[in-house]
């Protein structure tokens, strides 16, 4: 049994087609017939399409056809009711498309675009997270079997009576993923098998959706992606650019490229939620944890979609007797967030820590020795032994390698550099 070559270099089986602009992606695969679809999105946040005039749009230059929801092709009912494209007029998001112009090119499928005529019924929209929403609840669970809300001891009396006590919250703002690749999609119809040429992260999971969405068997949907440019988490699942693809392509029948555009991946791509979040840790005068309360607010669409647990790394990280971690969303009239690297992780690390920062100026403790003095010996929450944990390694080894001794104490203070 040969042994890993770790720290060597190895060649990536396709690094010399993408260096050299061989590569082929979704949107680049070299077929016959090939149409273009531009995507047409709605101009209000909520509210009811009352008119939609495609026959401008119908009658310009290489236009082949234009899909609405009154004529798009029916599909079946989905968990993920943001991949029912076109199959209704009420309006659940700004960029919620509402047209797609199917033309010879792309430029005559964007120039028709703009001559689509849409009027709506517009009704009041919230769009701001807020943490007095009264549209705030608390979901049934994290995801993957965790339980919404921890709780463990008298966490609001322990740091009532804590030697140190502080209460502090932090707002994130919402992040897009925006890959150098936008989602995209070239469809093709044949015998009733579909063929897609997805920018997707997971084409067996795309499969799975489309499939149904269509009144398929999964044998006759096959999605292929030679390579992805990018995704961070936001092509691991379906998009709706693979549905309007594949009705199109029907439509028309030939096969159809469609790729959201830059501006459009802020509406239809996912995102990760902004959040707020409001922790109180209480301590012992030496900087031991009695108490540790964590509280995240999120958004999510008016349709219950995606929910980043915001508050699991609190839960993991350090001692505690008395605990709690609880999070509530809020239901607006936004598209759903979804994945975006180290989905709940990012934020809620974020927010913890900056708070054990804040905890450590309260006790007069270097941070680093904060958090080694509340290095759990078992998981927090179940109380199972560790494996392996490094924490407190890792951070001894990093503070020897920057020189963390020779820095600056106070906060915000940029390290002295460490002279060769």
């Amino acid at each position: 049994m040969s042994t890993p070559a770790i720290g060597r270099s190895r060649a990536r089986a396709e690094a010399r087609l993408k260096v050299t602009g061989g590569a082929r992606y979704a949107y680049e695969q070299p077929l016959d017939g090939i149409a273009y679809g531009w995507i047409v999105g709605s101009t209000v946040a909520r509210g009811t399409i009352t008119t939609i005039d495609a026959d401008p749009a119908r009658a310009a230059p290489g236009v082949i056809a234009v899909l609405t929801h009154e004529n798009a092709p029916r599909l079946r009912p989905h968990v993920d009711p943001e991949l029912e494209a076109l199959q209704s007029p009420e309006i659940a998001f700004r960029g919620q498309p509402v047209a797609l112009v199917v033309a010879e090119t792309l430029e005559d499928a964007r120039e028709a675009a703009r001559l689509v005529e849409v009027t709506y019924d517009a009704q009041d929209h919230h769009v701001t997270l807020r943490d007095d929403d009264p549209r705030l609840y608390e979901p049934d669970g994290l995801g993957g079997g965790s339980p919404t809300s921890s709780f463990q001891g008298k966490p609001e009396a322990a740091w009532s009576a804590a030697p140190v006590a502080i209460e502090v919250t932090y707002r994130t703002p919402a992040e897009h993923n925006n890959p150098m690749e936008p989602h995209a999609t070239t469809a093709v119809w044949d015998d009733g098998t579909l063929t897609l040429h997805d920018s997707t992260q997971g084409p067996a999971t795309t499969r799975d959706a489309i499939a149904p969405l269509l009144g398929l068997d999964e044998d006759a949907v096959r999605i292929r992606n030679e390579h992805v440019g990018g995704g961070f988490g936001s092509k691991g699942t379906p998009r709706i650019n693979a549905v309007l693809a594949a009705q199109a392509a029907k439509v028309v029948g030939r096969p159809v490229k469609l790729a959201v555009t830059r501006q459009q991946l802020f509406d239809l791509t996912g995102y990760r939620t902004p959040t707020i979040q409001t922790l109180r840790l209480g301590a012992e005068r030496d900087g031991r944890l009695v108490s540790i309360g964590h509280h995240a607010i999120g958004q999510t669409a008016a349709t219950p979609g995606f929910l980043e647990p915001t508050t699991m790394p609190t839960r993991v990280l350090y001692a505690a007797p008395h605990r709690r971690s609880s999070q509530q969303v809020a239901a607006l009239d936004v598209p759903s967030p979804s994945w975006f690297r180290a989905p709940g992780r990012c934020p809620g690390t974020f927010a913890l820590e900056t708070a054990m920062d804040e905890l450590a100026v309260a006790c007069g403790l270097d941070p680093i020795e904060l958090r080694v003095r509340n290095e759990p010996e078992v998981d927090p929450e179940t109380g199972v032994r560790f494996s392996s944990r490094g924490l407190v390694a890792c951070l001894r080894e990093g503070a020897e390698r920057f020189g963390w001794a020779d820095r600056d104490p106070r906060p915000s203070v940029r390290p002295r550099r460490r002279t060769p």
